[in-house]
């Protein structure tokens, strides 16, 4: 499958996805901030909770198979042995979505006593269809990037958006009912699927399930089985500690923490930019063309830092009222284990798996991530018992660093470098630098902007808009120079 260029490049991709990817997530943030505001904390609490069963499972059933997709359609040179492949891995993505959605209705009288909540009962249909659903969109979405469609997936994603605030504003305003929310998700993401069926359809690549071949399992799972384990143990290592706090504490403490360490979106550029590089890198490393491929991914790394860096100091500085506009008063008791998170999501970028997962490197992930889950839970035990429900986060703060190091230490090693081999270390010294100072200063401002009684809005937009220009004038000519270098190295 040849990857339709645009005169913009890659970067140019890259840049629409994430202007459009702003305007959704901002969507998402206020279909967040109605629920926090209108249901009460024990029903918000109980559909944070149908959604982080929803969460596991989909990581337990995708068995690395979005990987699979692109890593088969990359590499596969013969067009009838692809089909045959990615038909297969859709096949046996509905095989496994199936079974396990029966499995979650058989555990339903479980799962209400684990977390305590008999309110999960006459919902625990949509923790059962909701994974399969997910996990074939996310495939689908490889084939549609693949194709040259990034900017129609961009779209699909701001339209879809808009409807779910539509539906969830209404709710909360006339009946109050998540059933309805969970269930305009499974009609949207069914939509979604046959739009996106129909679209590959149209453009010469129907997946037909006619094609599959089981024979051709064994190599599929050579590649995806070990991915599939390191999903299923980076989604434990992400989740254990809402599983944890959701054991040790009541639901409404659990919603709190679940709000408060809800993943936010400021690696917004950097997935961006992943969506297009994906296809680039797989080939770069299959071709070995290793040093062009580090050149990429450096440069990649530089633009993921720099970006991430600057929204979560931003953020830190003003996340007290951050947090009071995402969440309302009722959550700002989770302040902490807000600011935990906000570092957590700092390192996440170290977390990439793109060069190992196109090198087909995914048992070296698998044990990683074995071994980062195994650290995970004993922290996770030994930190609440001493600093409460601040210890689970510190200990995904602590387990996301090291696996972050480790993972690039690989990566650098599998291109034939090292990781200081993908940084300009003045330059990041100096950032780093430059970010500590900066945070600490608008922080300060901002507590006495509060001591004044600015209203909290004004505050959030004063102090982050500001760090922003501030970041923007320091290091926005680099950036730019280091987007024509992405789309000048891509050009073939």
């Amino acid at each position: 499958m040849i990857n339709k260029k645009t005169r913009w490049g890659v970067s140019g991709d890259a840049i629409l996805l994430m202007a459009i990817k702003f305007v959704t997530i901002a969507l998402g943030l206020a279909i967040t901030r109605l629920l926090s505001e209108y249901l009460t904390v024990y029903d918000y609490g109980t559909y944070s909770q149908i959604l982080l069963i929803v969460s596991t499972v989909s990581a337990f059933t995708i068995l690395g198979m979005a990987d699979g997709i692109n890593y088969f359609n990359s590499v596969e040179r013969d067009e009838k042995k692809r089909e045959s492949c990615i038909s297969t891995i859709f096949s046996l993505q509905c095989i496994a979505g199936a079974a396990a959605g029966c499995f979650v209705m058989l555990l339903c009288g479980p799962l209400c006593r684990y977390f305590d909540n008999p309110g999960l009962k006459r919902l625990i249909i949509f923790a059962a269809a909701l994974p399969l659903l997910q996990n074939l969109l996310s495939m689908l979405q490889v084939l549609i990037v693949s194709i040259g469609r990034a900017r129609l997936l961009a779209f699909r994603n701001l339209a879809v958006s808009l409807i779910r605030l539509g539906i969830v504003t209404f709710v909360v305003h006339v009946v109050q009912e998540t059933a309805i929310i969970l269930s305009a998700t499974v009609l949207l993401d069914v939509i979604q699927i046959l739009l996106f069926w129909m679209m590959l359809k149209k453009s010469g690549y129907a997946i037909d399930l006619r094609k599959t071949d089981f024979s051709l399992s064994k190599n599929i799972f050579y590649y995806c089985a070990p991915m599939a384990v390191f999903m299923m143990i980076n989604i434990l290592n992400r989740d254990i500690d809402k599983y944890f706090v959701s054991l040790m504490t009541d639901i409404e403490t659990s919603a709190i923490y679940l709000n408060a360490s809800k993943a936010l979106p400021f690696d917004i550029i950097v997935t961006s930019f992943c969506t297009v590089l994906l296809p680039e890198i797989t080939r770069l490393i299959a071709a070995r063309e290793n040093e062009k491929a580090v050149s990429v991914y450096k440069t990649f790394l530089e633009i993921a830092y720099v970006s991430t860096g600057t929204l979560c100091c931003a953020a830190m500085a003003a996340s007290p009222q951050l947090m009071k506009l995402l969440y309302s008063n009722k959550y700002l008791s989770g302040l902490s284990v807000f600011c935990i998170y906000i570092l957590v999501d700092l390192f996440r970028f170290t977390n990439i798996t793109l060069v190992l997962s196109a090198a087909g490197k995914t048992k070296k992930l698998m044990y990683l991530g074995a071994g980062s889950l195994l650290a995970n839970v004993v922290l996770n035990a030994v930190l609440f018992k001493l600093f409460d429900i601040n210890g689970p986060a510190l200990s995904t703060l602590a387990v996301t660093a090291v696996t972050g190091i480790m993972m690039m230490s690989m990566s650098a090693k599998e291109l034939g470098t090292t990781i200081g081999g993908f940084f300009d270390k003045k330059y990041l010294g100096i950032f780093v630098l430059e970010s500590l100072a900066a945070t600490a200063v608008f922080y300060a401002v901002q507590s006495w902007l509060e001591i004044k009684d600015v209203h909290y809005f004004v505050i959030l937009m004063t102090i982050c808009g500001a760090y922003g220009l501030l970041m923007l004038a320091l290091h926005g000519k680099r950036m730019f120079r280091s987007l024509k270098k992405v789309n000048e190295i891509t050009k073939k």
